[in-house]
């Protein structure tokens, strides 16, 4: 009974900050029935790390879902944020097949920025009642190697800490930033793309969902119209179509990953206030999903 009245109190709740209407909410409360004492990985990215409306409506949902055992792992990079540090500094950015070479120096002002956006996101967090906790490269939660020389501290991720993530306190929700731990001890660690560790994360932990927010709506197909749900297969039809290509090619492929590892779906979905709980917990979601067939 409890959980009853607790589950109607968060769908409400959703309702009112998301605007559902009835058949919403009665889509929805399935759905958080459904999720409960489940993982979902959430990489967030896109306008929402920098625009600041846009982070505490998230933060506010993945509370409300915490309430119903639903719980949210957060990741994290900020290749905008760092951009932005490293023209202050005059310092001017790198990039080799579209990633940053991170030489020592980057490699550190990668990780004090990506700190700073654990510590808003913690801060909004632990303004909810719960418990944010920054899982940082010193936490050995994400371990990685060198992914190429020319790129210096641009990492790949080898070793997931499961354990350490399971041994959470029931108020603590995770935030694991994309400067992560090296494979081999004494290196200062590795600046990893964090499409590729949430990929990682999902895969290691075998989570319900993994979501990426990015920039865009989803895939789109030839005429630029979003598809809704994608296999394996169709998707390497779009790749060799030339379909799917540059930046999309990669957050395609971290998708693909975790369904080879039990992950029930993975999601592409753009980065603003409403569209992580309106691609959860509604049948039509609004980004792109990635399946297996049955």
């Amino acid at each position: 009974m409890q959980h009853k009245i607790l589950l109607l109190e968060t769908a409400r709740k959703l309702a009112e900050q998301h605007h559902f209407d009835g058949p919403a909410l009665r889509q929805a409360i399935p759905y958080l029935e459904e999720f409960a004492g489940k993982k979902i990985v959430l990489k967030i990215g896109g306008s929402i790390l920098h625009n600041t409306s846009l982070l505490p409506p998230l933060i506010s949902d993945i509370v409300f879902l915490k309430r119903l055992d639903i719980n949210v792992i957060i990741i994290h990079g900020g290749a905008k944020q760092v951009d932005a540090r490293m023209q202050q500094l005059g310092l001017q950015p790198e990039k080799i097949g579209g990633l940053r070479v991170s030489p020592r120096e980057v490699l550190e002002l990668a990780h004090e920025v990506f700190i700073e956006i654990s510590q808003s996101i913690k801060d909004g967090i632990d303004a909810c009642g719960y418990t944010g906790v920054i899982l940082d490269r010193d936490s050995d939660i994400v371990r990685a190697r060198q992914k190429k020389i020319e790129l210096h501290y641009v990492g790949e991720p080898t070793h997931v800490n499961t354990a350490r993530l399971r041994q959470l306190a029931v108020d603590e929700i995770p935030i694991i930033p994309a400067v992560t731990a090296s494979q081999v001890t004494g290196e200062p660690g590795f600046n990893v793309n964090a499409d590729e560790v949430a990929s990682a994360v999902a895969s290691e932990l075998q989570a319900e969902k993994l979501i990426l927010m990015t920039d865009v709506d989803g895939v789109q197909d030839a005429n630029g119209s979003v598809i809704s749900t994608l296999t394996p297969a169709e998707v390497k039809g779009l790749i060799d179509a030339n379909v799917i290509r540059n930046g999309m090619l990669p957050k395609v492929q971290a998708c693909l990953l975790p369904l080879e590892h039990g992950v029930h779906k993975s999601h592409i979905i753009r980065g603003d206030a409403d569209s992580f709980i309106n691609e959860i917990l509604t049948d039509s979601g609004v980004g792109t999903q990635f399946v297996k067939p049955a």
